[in-house]
């Protein structure tokens, strides 16, 4: 890493995550080693830095190389190197993601939400193990307050699955974080925005003829009727449906 000391803690106590991120890089050596990347972000934990700044330098370093989960799309250092076959740069892909997995920082919300979902989605596209994937599940969960509708419409990259969307993807998602609410872990704020969240899912979702009566009732019903201040947007998603 360039221009960072592990000597002087007050190094790491940027004014932000993104400003520690932009500032803090690693090599191209680093980059094209996982191991060494590995090695090297373990030193840093070992420093004591936050998680949130760990998490910072993961999803820099993500979004730099890997273009699925980048948030503004661009050239790669992968589209970079030299031609690969498409078996070959699949599995680099698994791998990278697997590897990403294993180093994310065990504190909740270490990680924002929108990039665990992009993450998630260049997951179930290259077939990680399942393990990983209920993981990263796990963890969007917690969040799922915080996800946006564009990165939660994810497709469905199953033969078996006759909707174009991830539709119990997002049934899963909504009941953990429901039984998280259960239990008290979350605030009434953060479910009634899960509440509006899918019930723009749902009406984005409801063009979609494969989409069965069960699954769309399985959904709106996975919400305790008090999560909703107005039956608006679940009207709206209704009225889609049926048309």
């Amino acid at each position: 890493m360039k221009n960072l000391s592990y000597t002087d803690q007050s190094n790491f106590q940027p004014k932000s995550p993104s400003n520690f991120s932009s500032e803090c890089w690693f090599d191209d050596a680093c980059i094209l080693d996982m191991d060494y990347f590995v090695k090297t972000l373990s030193g840093i934990k070992a420093k004591g830095v936050r998680a949130d700044l760990i998490g910072s330098i993961i999803t820099h370093y993500a979004s730099k190389w890997l273009p699925d989960i980048a948030d503004q799309k661009g050239l790669t250092q992968f589209e970079e190197s030299s031609p690969e076959s498409v078996t070959a740069s699949w599995m680099k892909k698994r791998f990278f993601v697997e590897t990403l997995v294993n180093v994310l920082p065990p504190e909740k919300d270490s990680i924002p939400c929108n990039f665990l979902l992009r993450l998630l989605r260049t997951a179930n596209m290259v077939g990680v193990d399942g393990s990983y994937r209920q993981e990263l599940e796990k963890r969007i969960s917690w969040q799922l307050d915080q996800a946006c509708l564009k990165e939660l419409v994810i497709p469905s990259f199953s033969h078996t699955c006759g909707t174009l969307l991830d539709f119990e993807l997002v049934i899963r998602l909504v009941k953990r974080f429901v039984s998280l609410d259960n239990e008290g872990a979350k605030s009434g704020a953060a479910l009634v925005k899960v509440a509006k969240l899918v019930d723009s899912y749902l009406a984005e979702a409801a063009v979609d003829a494969n989409l069965s009566l069960d699954e769309f009732v399985t959904l709106a019903a996975a919400l305790p009727s008090h999560a909703r201040a107005t039956d608006d947007g679940l009207y709206r998603a209704i009225d889609t449906y049926l048309k």
